[in-house]
Order: structure tokens, then C-alpha cells, then sequence
């Protein structure tokens, strides 16, 4: 007697597993809710990786610009001296005037504009220290759209001649 209830029990175990059978509609939900979660958190991170890798982008720019202004200081030693290459801040275009440095302005804040954008926010300016012959160059532009990014961003690069 005790054998056929040992067998009973196990009979009625199996008949409950069988009722259950196949993924009900509620597991499946939960299922496509974790994953469209994760999904969305991976498209966060994909547009912020989008905005840094910009902001990066603009800040390797601005260095080569200031290099590139140095370099057209230091290819002209005696105008350089002199201060001739001074420049107050501008953010527009310039036109090329009747001296080379009056044309080297003229194309730097062109590739400032091209390569930075051609909002008010995108500017140069070269500053002359006579006492200690140096030059500051600055890059300006907006960078409000990187994480953490300033609205007014600057490079300086120094150039002793």
C-alpha cells in the first residue's frame, strides 16, 4: 500500500509539470522590456560617444591651426620681430590685403571658419609681447555640444621668436 501512494504522489507531480508547458505572454513582456532597456541605454552611449568623438575632432583642429599660424610667424623672422603679425580677435573672414601678412590673416581665419564652423563663436587672434618677443596664439570655438563641452573653448599656443 504505501508503494501505490509513492506512485500516486509521483503521477500527480508529473501531471502539474505537464500543465505547464510553453512561455506565457507575461514572461515574454518582461523579456522584451529588459532587452529594449538595454538596447536604449546602448544608443545613449553610442550618441554621447558621438559627441565626444566631435568634440575631440574640433580640439585637434584648433591645435594644428595654432601650430600652423606659429609656423607662418616663424617663416618670417623680421616681420615677426617687428609685431607685424598681430592680430585682435576676429571671428570673421578677412579679406587678403597688400602685405603677406595681411594674406597669411586672411587664410588662417578662412581654415578657422572652414574646419571649426562659420558661427561668431569660431575666432583668432594673434597677441605680440615685444619685451619678451613672444607670440600668443589663440583658437577660439563652441564646443557646447560635447559632454562637459564650454560654449567658449580656446587653445593657446606660444610662439618665441
Amino acid at each position: 500500500m504505501m508503494l501505490n501512494k509513492r506512485v500516486n504522489s509521483t503521477c500527480h507531480a508529473g501531471r502539474g509539470l505537464q500543465r505547464q508547458t510553453g512561455v506565457s505572454l507575461l514572461e515574454v513582456l518582461i523579456a522584451v522590456l529588459v532587452l529594449s532597456v538595454g538596447l536604449l541605454g546602448i544608443a545613449g552611449l553610442q550618441t554621447a560617444n558621438l559627441r565626444n568623438t566631435q568634440s575631440a575632432h574640433q580640439r585637434t583642429v584648433a591645435v594644428l591651426l595654432a601650430a600652423s599660424m606659429a609656423e607662418r610667424i616663424r617663416a618670417n623672422p623680421v616681420a615677426a620681430a617687428a609685431g607685424a603679425f598681430a592680430l585682435t580677435k576676429n571671428c570673421k573672414a578677412l579679406s587678403a590685403g597688400g602685405s603677406i601678412q595681411s594674406v597669411e590673416h586672411a587664410n588662417w581665419m578662412t581654415e578657422i571658419r572652414t574646419s571649426l564652423g562659420t558661427a561668431d563663436t569660431s575666432c583668432g587672434e594673434v597677441t605680440y609681447v615685444v619685451a619678451t618677443r613672444t607670440y600668443t596664439v589663440n583658437v577660439f570655438w563652441d564646443d557646447s555640444r560635447a559632454i562637459g563641452g564650454l560654449a567658449n573653448m580656446n587653445i593657446t599656443h606660444v610662439v618665441r621668436i
